[in-house]
């Protein structure tokens, strides 16, 4: 299991498409850096009043990426899961295609090389997925002071973490890009399931962006507040200006646990491929 997990593992964050989508969304963190961050250097203490309690000078709190409503987490609320698919997602539909699959059931391996290939594609969806917020958050923390949170900033009063936000704001972005590692490499695994039955690569890449995108809209704009934090979109969106509830979360990680890596390895062991 070891081996052929390392192996797995070699091929995935060595392989092109990982570093395209590293690129792509570290373009998009660096985008926000050079467009919004550096030119409100020079704004810095305009939001200070010394007679304002409420008033702070310009911090990572408020100008990194994930710190309040901007283009670009609109834009990556968008394309996340695309990143989250391109670096090794379809593998399994490609390993099929190219005989390897066959190889690996002749030497009696195929339980393990399905348990390996769920790790690297849980793995590289996470780096993918965290890796421009983690980008941005760094360079913006070379431009401004890091500040907590208070409660006159807080996009809204029911958000995921907040009392650790308004503690220890490092440690909030921390936790919440760890929030967003698990479930990206969650969503990776739809993909490694359709690929069980896909025909075309592209397929198993964008399905997952179109059931993410098209269920999150379905349950939007409903007056339960559970049902509504159930759009996953949710769960990538930093700011929290219309956030999920851990209730929510529960039915998210229980739902694409199942129809993710359980299925991929129930199924996956009982497919024939010779």
């Amino acid at each position: 299991m070891g081996r052929m997990i390392r192996i797995e593992l070699y091929r995935a964050f060595h392989g092109k498409e990982l570093k395209t989508a590293m690129l792509l969304g570290g373009l998009l963190g660096l985008a926000h850096f050079v467009l919004e961050v550096i030119p409100s250097v020079s704004h810095i203490f305009d939001g200070y009043h010394p007679d304002i309690a409420s008033s702070v000078v310009g911090n990572v709190t408020e100008s990194w990426m994930g710190g309040m409503i901007n283009p670009e987490i609109n834009i990556y609320q968008m394309v996340v899961f695309l990143l989250i698919t391109i670096p090794y997602a379809a593998s399994f539909y490609t390993d099929r295609k190219a005989g390897i699959l066959k190889n690996i059931v002749v030497r009696g391996e195929k339980r393990e090389y399905l348990a390996a290939k769920s790790v690297a594609v849980f793995m590289t969806a996470g780096v993918s997925a965290v890796f421009p917020l983690l980008l941005n958050l760094m360079l913006t923390m070379t431009m401004f002071p890091v500040i907590n949170y208070d409660w006159y900033q807080l996009p809204n009063y029911k958000a995921l973490f907040m009392n650790l936000a308004v503690k220890n704001v490092i440690a909030y972005c921390i936790v919440y890009m760890a929030l967003i590692f698990v479930f990206a490499g969650l969503i990776a695994g739809l993909a490694l399931s359709l690929s069980l039955y896909a025909n075309n690569r592209f397929v198993v890449l964008s399905l997952p962006f179109l059931i993410c995108i098209v269920s999150g809209r379905l349950v939007a704009y409903s007056g339960n507040p559970v049902i509504r934090g159930l759009a996953i979109q949710k769960v990538f969106y930093v700011p929290q200006s219309s956030p999920t509830t851990l209730v929510s979360l529960c039915i998210l990680f229980v739902v694409l646990v199942l129809c993710g890596y359980v299925h991929f390895m129930v199924r996956g062991v009982k497919m024939d491929v010779l």
